[in-house]
């Protein structure tokens, strides 16, 4: 079974902001392909093979929190009993805020939801913990790029269009809505310029080898620039990174197997700093559509009334 290399991850995790922080969701293969110091050919040939082993599935375009006028975290829970799993899924994506869901091997799972103000979002993880029938959950805040745009009615048009196909073609869109290719064209110039949405691949990790690992570090505090550099250089296949907060780091890397994981797990725990390292497998990564489509209809209903 194929297994995606660091260069297939470098190049996914290139196009999808805000991991790169890139936020052109029609950022050229030329400009990847610069980046990444490979020729333009190699990266759509890349993209290509992964498209047709069915593990790049897509692209979901991803709002910016600060468009809805709202923050976002990750809230980690640990449900009951892993029967119970998947009720809970299907139960949090109804949930407001929800936005997605990362399912990992045995009880855990990873929600990222965005919330109003701190009151918020305390009793959104009061409900998700009820749910679970597990521990209090953990929490902890994303920080994205400001975004202070007033979308126009044309401009919530677009992002309804582009929601489930983030890269597709704005001929398509300018279609959909009745208007020419040359105003989506520029209405997209705007959104990207003002930090609108990102990308974020939809991966089906069960047709390619390898497995989705995510370790969280906790390193003493005079130490822990030191050991992210160490992570960050030493770690290949890197999806994305998390190192903000002052009392942890979090890493994403798409190992070969799960010894792999196992050696990664002990370096990082070797190195000089270190407090804890922990790792879960991720199963799936979800994308919840419910409620952004909904605020998006509300904003668009809005412009009629």
């Amino acid at each position: 079974m194929w297994t995606p290399d660091d260069l297939d991850i470098r190049i996914v995790k290139e196009l999808a902001s805000p991991s790169s922080f890139q936020w052109d969701v029609h950022i050229s293969y030329a400009h990847v392909a610069a980046g990444l110091h490979v020729d333009e050919e190699t990266v759509r040939h890349r993209l290509q093979h992964m498209n047709d082993v069915r593990f790049l599935r897509g692209w979901q375009l991803m709002l910016n929190p600060a468009l809805l006028g709202r923050e976002a975290a990750i809230v980690e829970l640990r449900v009951g009993g892993a029967e119970s799993k998947p009720d809970v899924i299907s139960r949090l994506k109804l949930l407001e805020g929800v936005m997605l869901i990362d399912d990992f091997y045995g009880k855990e799972l990873a929600v990222l939801t965005l919330y109003e103000n701190p009151s918020t979002l305390e009793r959104q993880v009061r409900l998700f913990a009820s749910l679970c029938g597990g521990p209090i959950p953990v929490s902890w805040k994303l920080v994205f790029p400001p975004c202070d745009l007033i979308p126009t009615r044309t401009d919530w048009g677009i992002m309804q269009a582009l929601r489930r196909d983030g890269r597709g073609r704005l001929s398509d869109v300018a279609r959909a809505l009745r208007l020419s290719t040359r105003t989506v064209k520029r209405r997209m110039t705007g959104l990207v310029d003002g930090n609108a949405f990102y990308l974020d691949p939809i991966l089906d990790l069960g047709n390619v080898g390898g497995v989705r690992c995510r370790f969280w570090i906790t390193s003493e505090a005079s130490w822990k620039q030191a050991v992210d550099k160490t992570i960050l250089s030493g770690l290949q296949r890197i999806i994305s990174t998390h190192t903000a907060p002052q009392e942890y780091s979090l890493v994403v890397a798409h190992l070969s197997n799960l010894s792999e994981v196992q050696e990664r797990l002990l370096w990082m725990r070797q190195l000089r700093g270190v407090r804890e390292v922990r790792s879960t497998i991720e199963v799936e990564h979800i994308h919840v559509q419910e409620w952004v489509e909904g605020e998006i209809e509300k904003r668009l209903s809005a412009f009629a009334t």
